[in-house]
């Protein structure tokens, strides 16, 4: 589930219409990485997909991502994405904190709740995020959820805040989401923190 290393990780699982693949690297120098990276798969077509950015980097970073991760996977696959950030904003409670965006998929119906700076891109479907202001942990004014149908062909992105978002992910269409991921990280990646992205395709 949670990606630590330099390598683009492809995810799949049994029914699975979503092909995923995502890099999670710390910062250089850092040997315990405050991002990570949540991929799971169930039965008819239900895919969850987060990413969790620890506040800072380092350890204390790591533990609040770790113990996003931990909740998350203990979770049913069912559960609304409501649910599940709320869980995590009291589960990171004593943690330095975490932003996150959690983007559950069943059939064609995408759900999203994110709060504060990992970001969102999105090509083929138009996602009406609206960002919850806050930190998971310690305060979140309100929780805003958005959903949406997506057709295959659609591709969304998360970025945590140490990949700049200068570029269009329509660009980028041409490449497989791993290729993609390695591209992102090759030019847009800041060396100054922790950094993710991750990349999904809508098959069916």
């Amino acid at each position: 589930m949670s990606d630590r290393n330099d390598d683009a990780r492809a995810e799949s699982g049994n029914g699975a219409n979503v092909r995923v693949a995502h890099l999670c690297l710390p910062m250089p120098g850092e040997r315990e990485n405050g991002d990570a990276v949540f991929v799971r798969h169930g039965e008819g077509k239900q895919t969850q997909l987060a990413v969790i950015d620890g506040l800072g980097h380092g350890p204390e970073a790591a533990q609040a991502s770790r113990a996003a991760l931990e909740l998350l996977a203990s979770l049913a696959i069912g559960t609304s994405v409501l649910d599940a950030i709320q869980a995590v904003h009291r589960a990171l409670r004593g943690t330095r904190g975490a932003a996150a965006t959690l983007c559950f998929m069943n059939g064609p119906r995408l759900e999203i709740c994110a709060v504060g700076n990992v970001g969102l891109m999105s090509v083929n479907c138009v996602i009406p995020l609206v960002v919850s202001a806050g930190v998971l942990g310690h305060q979140v004014a309100k929780f805003r959820i958005c959903s949406c149908d997506v057709s295959p062909r659609a591709r969304f992105g998360l970025l945590s805040d140490g990949v700049s978002l200068r570029f269009r992910l329509e660009e980028l269409k041409h490449l497989d989401p791993a290729q993609a991921c390695r591209f992102i990280f090759d030019r847009y990646r800041r060396k100054e923190d922790d950094a993710t992205v991750l990349i999904a395709d809508v098959l069916s």
